[in-house]
């Protein structure tokens, strides 16, 4: 994130706000957050996309005109302890301090709960600043449906439906809609030794986490600057992906190579004060596109009208996918 971006931003908000005594505290308090925000939030952010982008496909080929298939998939994605928290030094932060310490390591949204306090000036009074919770699992895992619906041309919609995951007082829920066309029609006209496709999507993971209502208050002001009780991180995510799978009797083996980006929009829940609602407006910022790539290895095994699939993905993180899919006719 460039840092020019992040001041320019903190200035149009502060135009509109009420802290007009010490806009040099402010602005060096909202670019802290920032900071802090954009490290809690990434791998979230991440892992997201890479659970929102499998299970897309089980072939290249598609299906026939008309014909419908529906799915119950399962994903499964573990937290590497290095996606959990992160360092921060006080000599990155502008106006905030790290209470009783020069460095600390503090939790992502992956993370779990950890009592670090951080304390800063504004308008001549000391506040301080609790450093935000994650979910607290070491995993995530979810069932979604998906549906199927052969079209003209080789070319296939994909639809799929994830109903809330409670983790805690935390949920989550994946949504999307996708396109595969197979292009293996245009180079061979008889038998084809290989299926090829170009599958596109788009993705959201809706993400609502909540923790234990803390003020931002100062020692000598009854009235807190901000009440947070949580953050909403809504995750985007286009996925483009070139998909190759060949049959062998009752299998067929796939891969794919996809290209993903992404976006977020992530704002922090609690009251309606000035001062919060400067900060989601300069966390407005974290919504720029992120670029990721992703392989994928797959086997599928087809008996009767029903295919019984499994698909791992590696990228940022590592992803199974395990899956049965119907034919209805």
């Amino acid at each position: 994130m460039k840092f020019k971006i992040t001041i320019l931003c903190c200035f149009l908000a502060f135009a509109k706000a009420e802290f007009s005594k010490s806009q040099n505290d402010l602005e060096n308090v909202l670019t802290d957050l920032l900071l802090i925000s954009d490290r809690y939030v990434e791998p979230a952010a991440e892992a997201s996309v890479m659970q929102s982008s499998a299970g897309w496909y089980n072939s290249a080929a598609t299906l026939d005109k008309y014909k419908v298939t529906v799915a119950l998939h399962a994903n499964a994605l573990a937290f590497p302890s290095s996606k959990k928290s992160f360092d921060i030094n006080d000599s990155e932060l502008l106006n905030l301090n790290i209470r009783d310490a020069q460095s600390t390591n503090i939790p992502t949204t992956l993370g779990g709960e950890q009592r670090t306090f951080f304390d800063f000036t504004l308008e001549g009074d000391e506040y301080e600043f609790q450093a935000f919770e994650g979910i607290d699992t070491g995993f995530l895992a979810y069932p979604f449906i998906q549906v199927g619906l052969g079209l003209w041309n080789e070319t296939e919609l994909i639809v799929r439906y994830s109903p809330n995951i409670k983790i805690n007082k935390s949920d989550y829920a994946i949504y999307g809609i996708g396109v595969k066309h197979n292009l293996s029609q245009y180079f061979f006209k008889e038998e084809r030794p290989v299926e090829i496709a170009f599958l596109t999507s788009y993705s959201l993971f809706d993400l609502n986490l909540f923790f234990d209502p803390y003020e931002l208050r100062s020692s000598g002001n009854t009235q807190p600057l901000a009440v947070i009780n949580g953050s909403l991180v809504d995750a985007h995510a286009l996925l483009f992906q070139l998909v190759a799978s060949k049959k062998y009797n009752n299998w067929t083996l796939s891969s794919g190579l996809a290209y993903n980006r992404s976006w977020i929009d992530y704002r922090l829940t609690g009251d309606d004060g000035p001062f919060l609602g400067l900060l989601n407006q300069v966390l407005e910022i974290l919504s720029e596109t992120q670029q990721s790539y992703k392989v994928d290895l797959g086997a599928t095994y087809h008996f009767n009208k029903w295919d019984l699939s499994t698909q791992l993905s590696a990228g940022n993180f590592v992803n199974l996918n395990i899956g049965g899919v119907y034919r209805i006719n």
